[in-house]
């Protein structure tokens, strides 16, 4: 079983580049207007949240496989929630800097 699921992962098939920038725009999208409203962020300029969801739609992307859309277009599932999570602290981070 184990081989079994190891050939799997490896037959993950990329985005076509058109997808992966579908997918990257409505990410970021989707981020920049929830972000924007997240009371949260008040004291985060345009440009540190542009920056966050610039890195993290694109780190989304990168990570998402042709087999990923059709498992997650309902809600993500937990594996994809957890790297969700990874990508937006490592992008939180780097908007800090900015």
């Amino acid at each position: 079983l184990f081989v079994l699921a190891s050939h799997a992962a490896s037959q993950a098939t990329p985005l076509s580049p058109s997808d992966k920038a579908a997918l990257m725009k409505g990410t970021n999208d989707s981020c920049l207007e929830n972000q924007v409203k997240d009371v949260t962020n008040k004291a985060m300029t345009v440009s540190q949240l542009q920056t966050y969801c610039d890195c993290y739609a694109r780190a989304f992307s990168d990570y998402m496989q042709v087999e990923d859309l059709d498992k997650n277009k309902d809600a993500l599932t937990p594996e994809t929630t957890k790297k969700a999570a990874e990508f937006s602290q490592s992008c939180a981070a780097s908007a800090l800097r900015k």
